[in-house]
């Protein structure tokens, strides 16, 4: 890689979730702050739309979206979350072929990041679905992503290609599952949503994007 190519290009985008899902970012080394118009729930590509009830996330005013990388249930915001996407190309220094180590490098990043705010560590063991992790993203365990305790900051999922990767990134400045616990179907794993351990971030969006931008390794 050239020394220009080793640069992460910030894009600040806003729209809906889903107009962000039918985007394809450019394999280069960039980070994407997705700021949504409208609060959405957001599927991962092995579950079907089903899985959320449609008439109940209308009246709420919550779209229902479908995504390529895989995980649970996500819930995005326009003020209480923070979404970041992070792509790499296939031929980055940073690329892992191992997919179960592939992410612990852009843990590390948030771990780096969010020290202002939170004491964090990256989780190292195997992926644990918990009961109802693979309904919904935040009770599962993934290696990579961020932990305060037993309390999870960030959630990571990621879409590989032959082009590169493209890691989804989402943390909470407000947890609040009540607004959309109920529009899920499972509703054991409603209720799991609502017990999780979720550490939430005090810092303004554009400070902690910022703070993630500047982490990124050279």
């Amino acid at each position: 890689m050239t020394s220009a190519d080793r640069t992460w290009q910030r894009h600040d985008w806003q729209g809906t979730a889903a107009d962000f899902h039918s985007l394809e970012p450019s394999s280069e080394r960039g980070l994407w702050w997705c700021n949504v118009d409208t609060p959405a729930l957001i599927v991962g590509s092995s579950q079907d739309v089903s899985a959320v009830n449609a008439v109940c996330a209308a009246e709420k005013g919550i779209d229902v979206v479908r995504r390529r990388s895989g995980g649970g249930i996500v819930f995005v915001h326009p003020s209480d979350s923070v979404w970041i996407d992070i792509t790499i190309p296939r031929d980055d220094s940073l690329w892992v072929d191992d997919v179960a180590e592939s992410m612990l490098w852009l843990g590390s990043v948030f771990v780096h990041a969010l020290s202002p705010w939170l004491k964090t560590s990256v989780y190292t063991h195997k992926f644990s679905a918990e009961d109802f992790g693979r309904d919904i993203c935040f009770v599962s365990h993934s290696p990579g992503e961020v932990f305060a305790g037993d309390a999870k900051v960030v959630g990571i999922s990621q879409r590989r290609t032959r082009d590169g990767a493209r890691f989804q990134c989402v943390m909470y400045r407000q947890w609040n599952p009540h607004e959309w616990a109920s529009c899920v179907h499972a509703h054991d794993a409603a209720r799991a949503a609502n017990d999780v351990a979720v550490a939430t971030v005090g810092a303004t969006a554009h400070d902690i994007v910022t703070a993630v931008h500047n982490a990124l390794p050279l």
